[in-house]
C-alpha cells in the first residue's frame, strides 16, 4: 500500500473509533455519574449564550462543524490549506476545553479519548514530515504548475 491510502486509512479510522468511543458511552452510560457532574462548579453559564442570541450560537457551531469537516476533506485529498486547517482546527479546539471547565468522565472513557488525542496529534505531525509531507507538497506543486501553464 501507498504512503497516500494508508494516511487516508489512519485518518478514516480515528473519525470511526471517534464515533465508536461516543456510541459505547452513549448505550453504556448508566448514569452512574450524573449525581458527581452535578455537584461540578459550572464554570460557564452556558445558557446565558443561547439566551443572548440563539441564532448566533447556531451559526458559530455550524461554522465549527463546518471547518472540521473542510479540514478533514482538504487532509485526505492532501491539499496544502487542508493540513494548515487541520492543525488550525486542533489548536481552535483547546480553548474550547478550557472554558469548559472540569469535567467527570469514566476511565475507560478517558482513557480512549487519551489514545485518540495522541493518535491525532501523530496525524498532525506526519503532516508535516517526510514522506507524507512529500504527498501535500507534491500536489501543491502540480498546481502551481498547471496555473502557470494556463
Amino acid at each position: 500500500m501507498s504512503n497516500r491510502v494508508i494516511f487516508r486509512l489512519v485518518i478514516i479510522g480515528l473519525l470511526m473509533f471517534e464515533i465508536a468511543i461516543l456510541a459505547v458511552l452513549y448505550f453504556v452510560d448508566d448514569g452512574a455519574l450524573a449525581p458527581a457532574r452535578s455537584l461540578l462548579p459550572e464554570t460557564v453559564d452556558w445558557q446565558t449564550y443561547f439566551d443572548l442570541s440563539p441564532v448566533l450560537v447556531g451559526f458559530i457551531g455550524l461554522l465549527l462543524i463546518i471547518l472540521i469537516m473542510a479540514s478533514v476533506v482538504g487532509a485526505l485529498l492532501f491539499r496544502n490549506w487542508g493540513r494548515w486547517l487541520y492543525l488550525s482546527v486542533a489548536v481552535l479546539i483547546v480553548p474550547v476545553s478550557v472554558f469548559t471547565g472540569p469535567t467527570i468522565s469514566y476511565g475507560w472513557e478517558n482513557a480512549f479519548w487519551d489514545m485518540l488525542i495522541m493518535a491525532n496529534g501523530a496525524v498532525i505531525l506526519a503532516m508535516f514530515l517526510p514522506p507524507i509531507s512529500n504527498e501535500f507538497n507534491k500536489l501543491s506543486q502540480q498546481d502551481a504548475a498547471s496555473c502557470a501553464a494556463s
